[in-house]
């Protein structure tokens, strides 16, 4: 059954396969929403011609003889080629069409390279068990780029050289873990007094997800004994921070005062804010971020945000030591403004004129 607006959709079609002369029809029904065969009876070889383009290729569906023969030729001018190259450069599985490589090698009347006493060849397959022997999580890519030669001329896949090597077979996924993990325990023997932030920065990775314990259990497995004192340095540092975030933050809230009426904590929905500021009749929420070395991020606007939402105000300023170079975010109704410690002054002017 065709399209009713059928001349339409032609146009249509004609025009994007001039665009786009290597088209296929799944990127024409995924684009323009139509289907080839209910447009034209000859598909997309008829579509090609109404368009007056040459077509990229044939859309002659072969048939299981053609494709026979077309695997024979193929070996017959590469004896040597693997599975994998076959399949690549014929764009046939030929595995629908022959029992295994060698069933596929014998109808063309080549000796299949695997069974042939060649010196060469089993030295090289010798030398790609050696390697996933000697390193289980090894892949592909790197067998070949160690040893130079393609590992499909010698084995069906991965699979294989594990069976091969007498090795448990690792997947793809685990390998990736693996891999990480050993990453990890190599850096901590390198790197004994690494904190867990320098080991997950240097090896792209969190610690937390690769070890059931931990940073504990990735010491544990490197050998290394966990260094504890650095925890109670960390502790006292902790404790240090901490005095001087409530210390700065008495110290803006003492010069808020000057600017009216201000409560501190004050418990919302959401968490607490720490100060509340009412002047003019107006209540305005500040957040106050002792922040050295870090930025104020997006996350620390959204916040504060949630306190304007649940106490209904519509202003908010964050105090901290450096404005970051966008200091104005509005947020529906909400405007929230970025103040540094040593610009105060400017509070009043903000809330007064909405600036």
């Amino acid at each position: 059954m065709f399209y009713r607006d059928l001349e339409e959709r032609k146009e249509k079609v004609r025009q994007f396969i001039k665009d786009n002369p290597r088209s296929t029809h799944k990127e024409i029904k995924k684009k323009l929403h139509t289907k080839i065969d209910k447009l034209y009876k000859g598909g997309m070889a008829e579509a090609f011609r109404d368009a007056g383009v040459n077509p990229p290729r044939t859309f002659k569906i072969k048939t299981k003889e053609e494709k026979r023969k077309i695997l024979i030729d193929y070996i017959k001018k590469h004896p040597t080629v693997g599975g994998h190259i076959i399949k690549k450069d014929t764009k046939i599985n030929f595995l629908t069409i022959f029992k295994n490589t060698k069933a596929l090698f014998d109808a063309a009347g080549i000796e299949y390279l695997k069974n042939k006493d060649n010196r060469g060849y089993e030295e090289k397959k010798a030398k790609i068990i050696q390697l996933v022997k000697e390193d289980p999580l090894i892949s592909s890519q790197e067998i070949m780029k160690i040893t130079g030669f393609n590992l499909y001329n010698f084995f069906e896949n991965m699979k294989e050289i594990y069976r091969a090597a007498g090795v448990e077979e690792i997947k793809k996924g685990d390998k990736r873990r693996l891999k990480k993990r050993k990453a990890v325990i190599n850096f901590i023997k390198l790197n004994p007094l690494a904190t867990q932030r320098e080991i997950n920065i240097a090896c792209k990775t969190h610690v937390q997800d690769l070890f059931e314990e931990g940073i504990f259990e990735a010491y544990e497995l490197a050998g290394i004994e966990f260094p504890y004192s650095r925890l109670k340095l960390y502790g006292v540092a902790i404790k240090d921070i901490k005095k001087r975030s409530k210390d700065f933050e008495e110290m803006v809230a003492i010069k808020l005062s000057a600017y009216g009426k201000v409560n501190r904590l004050v418990k919302t929905k959401r968490g607490f804010a720490d100060v509340i500021l009412e002047r003019n009749g107006k209540k305005i929420i500040l957040e106050i971020k002792d922040y050295l070395a870090k930025d104020i991020s997006i996350s620390q606007i959204k916040q504060l945000n949630k306190y304007l939402e649940d106490c209904n105000c519509d202003m908010g300023i964050l105090i901290c030591h450096e404005k970051p170079t966008k200091d104005k975010f509005l947020i529906g109704k909400n405007r929230i403004f970025v103040v540094a410690n040593s610009e105060l002054n400017l509070i009043p002017q903000i809330i007064d004129m909405g600036l």
